[in-house]
């Protein structure tokens, strides 16, 4: 499948049924509040067919697949339709109900949404919001019960030994695979990593597996540490693989340890994806070391590449280093499994989760003013980038299988759609509560026809916004370095 119908097909799947979850939200309050619903859309206007009719709302399927939208008497989308268009249409919308009442159905008393009371408009337009919430937590719990994607095994092998090291002096090589670490299984280099911290003062037992022999090698632990990067050995992260036609394909080698992009250290995956994000389609310097050489080398991370892939073309690890026994190995050949969660599990973890989402969307701002976010890890996107993402993520889910990553990625669009609707911006549902909140504090509403006017300006202002944020995403893709 191509990389657009990709996008496509991920922007359906993932805003669609999120924009749909809103407006039922919306409806389901019209519902309880009396407020009559004239029609409830399926995608956008025009409109391509009417599905059915039900206690008097009408069930439309729209041209626009895209979400769907909510009609109460006395609103034309966004905005009031002023006292005359409201009577208007509640005139033919009663005059309808008489032609059913003739055919014996019973005909529905109407009720415009200005005819709610403050505290019903509130509870209408904040439904919404609380439903993409509800909605979010839901998308969690199923993917937590699913079972995240977690490394179970690795072939962890030996990347170096430092000079003169106990390492190098019990004869262990490069390329030795540790099958063993004091007579437990190494599956894992983290779990080694663990293990050499926990033998800092007494022998490291490892059995190795070097060609077709296996050897047992016991290391005395240093009475003074060597430290990464001084002694032949490094913490940065290793190579494992390059994809054919990549930046990283002339350049680099399996078994490069990258120590620094320009002058910033790499001591994880996470600083090197956060370095190469921020610099695409510009070119940097690598601090490579490959065998006992240090190189700088050049290379320009791409800005579109390929589903599947990174801007460099890399598949990368982090490095075990432990400076008491002075040997650092990588995990070749990661094995993960999907790891289900009980139900009582998921519900915390699902709490916990959305939580610590809405924490860092709502701290995003703080975080760019004050230097902690780069400005394309705070960069705004519009539909255009979040099916540019989408579509990655899709990817991502089909590889490897499972549906965790684009259900995770789906509830923080449903969390990032609540919060975003909740801001008192005029036209989002948050301006509007704040149009109800000022109504109570005059003790009267608004007159309709200005406060159509202001959610008209508040609308326009956010389509041109939009309209920006799409030309960028279109002349900058927004593209995430996944792991394979």
């Amino acid at each position: 499948m191509g990389d657009f119908l990709l996008a496509v097909v991920a922007f359906l799947i993932v805003l669609g049924p999120l924009v749909l979850i809103h407006e039922f939200g919306h409806f389901i309050a019209l519902r309880l509040t009396g407020v009559t619903v004239l029609e409830f859309g399926i995608g956008f206007p025009p409109r391509a067919l009417k599905l059915f009719e039900r206690n008097g709302t009408i069930f439309s399927l729209n041209w626009l697949p895209i979400g769907g939208f909510v009609r109460p008497l006395g609103e034309d989308f966004v905005k009031p339709t002023g006292e005359e268009s409201t009577e208007k249409e509640r005139e033919l919308f009663e005059a309808h109900q008489a032609e059913l009442a003739a055919e014996g159905k019973p005909i529905i008393k109407t009720k415009s949404l200005m005819e709610a009371t403050p505290l019903q408009r509130i509870f209408f337009l904040s439904a919404g919001i609380v439903m993409n919430l509800i909605g979010a937590f839901v998308i969690l719990v199923i993917a937590a019960m699913i079972g995240r994607p977690t490394p179970i095994s690795s072939t962890v092998t030996v990347l170096s030994t430092a000079k003169n090291s106990p390492a190098q002096a019990a004869g262990l090589l490069p390329g030795d695979i540790i099958t063993e670490v004091n007579g437990q299984p190494a599956l894992l280099p983290s779990q080694l990593a663990t293990v050499m911290k926990q033998s800092a003062n007494r022998p490291l037992n490892l059995t190795i597996k070097r060609g077709d022999q296996t050897l047992p090698i016991t290391i005395q632990p240093a009475d003074v540490p060597f430290d990464a990067g001084g002694n032949g050995v490094s913490d940065g992260i290793v190579v494992l693989d390059r994809a054919k036609n990549s930046p990283a394909e002339a350049v680099l080698q399996e078994g490069d340890r990258i120590t620094k992009a320009d002058d910033t250290a790499i001591n994880s995956t996470s600083a090197l994806i956060k370095y190469v994000t921020d610099h695409a389609g510009k070119p940097i310097t690598l601090t490579v070391m490959r065998g006992g050489d240090t190189l700088t080398i050049s290379i320009v991370p791409r800005t579109n590449p390929p589903a599947g892939q990174g801007a460099l073309g890399i598949s990368i690890s982090e490095i075990a280093y432990d400076p008491t026994f002075g040997l650092d190995a990588v995990g070749k050949d990661v094995v993960t499994q999907n790891i289900p969660a009980s139900f009582g599990d998921a519900i915390s973890g699902a709490w916990q989760e959305e939580g610590d989402i809405m924490g860092r969307i709502l701290s995003a701002p703080v975080q760019f003013f004050r230097g902690q976010l780069s400005a394309q890890e705070a960069r705004p996107i519009s539909a255009v980038g979040i099916a540019q993402v989408s579509g990655q993520i899709l990817q991502q889910s089909s590889d490897n299988h499972t549906p965790f990553p684009i259900l995770n990625f789906a509830a923080l669009i449903s969390i990032a759609l609540a919060v975003t609707n909740l801001l008192p911006i005029p036209a989002l549902d948050g301006g509007r509560i704040l149009f109800v909140l000022i109504e109570i504090l005059r003790g009267k509403p608004m007159d309709p026809e200005r406060e159509g006017m202001i959610h008209l300006v508040g609308l326009v202002f956010l389509l041109g916004l939009m309209l920006i944020l799409v030309v960028n995403d279109i002349r900058n893709p927004v593209n995430l370095i996944l792991p394979k």
